[in-house]
């Protein structure tokens, strides 16, 4: 097997660890993010290997809220026992390392939702979700003037959604009033 056969097998195989390891399903901003920011392999190759983890079914790919998510197959775990062994094992124990520390903020990004759209020249719609278990908690939508309010609104959302739930909950129930 030449060098770049290799790499490419590696890096197939390093995909399906993290994949596994993570035990969470993962958009491709995300495994971007992560494979990128610790130099496990450049962009090109990331997105080669997943579209071929994807076409051979070791990965599933499921989109919601128009963003894909990836969790491995059974037949991708099968595919990662055989070959598990060409990942050195410092990068494995990396990997486990980086997964510790980073699940619950994916598991935060991927439940708190924030983003806006131009509706007209002069109106946003914002869009404010928490999801859990992939099920809408809350489901906000907003019409405001600027981009600027927009954009404050989705920052203000990402950074306090699990403090204003409970109090859009109380306030909804009436509770507090008495």
């Amino acid at each position: 097997m030449d060098y770049e056969s290799f790499e490419k097998a590696e890096n197939k195989v390093l995909l399906l660890y993290f994949i596994k390891f993570i035990n969470i399903p993962v958009s491709n901003m995300q495994l971007t993010r992560i494979m990128l920011e610790n130099r496990f392999m450049n962009y090109f190759l990331l997105q080669q290997g997943l579209h071929e983890l994807i076409s051979d079914k070791l990965v599933n790919s499921e989109t919601r809220d128009n963003i894909d998510y990836y969790t491995i197959t059974q037949q991708g775990e099968k595919m990662l026992e055989m070959f598990e062994g060409i990942l050195p094992a410092g990068i494995k124990a990396r990997i486990r390392e980086i997964v510790e520390i980073i699940r619950p903020a994916i598991r935060y990004e991927a439940s708190v939702i924030a983003e806006y759209t131009l509706e007209n020249e002069n109106e946003y719609e914002v869009k404010c979700k928490i999801i859990e278990n992939f099920k809408p908690l809350i489901d906000i939508r907003l019409s405001v003037g600027s981009r600027e309010d927009a954009r404050h609104i989705c920052k203000n959302w990402k950074e306090q959604a699990k403090e204003i739930y409970p109090q859009v909950i109380g306030v909804l129930l009436g509770k507090g009033k008495e």
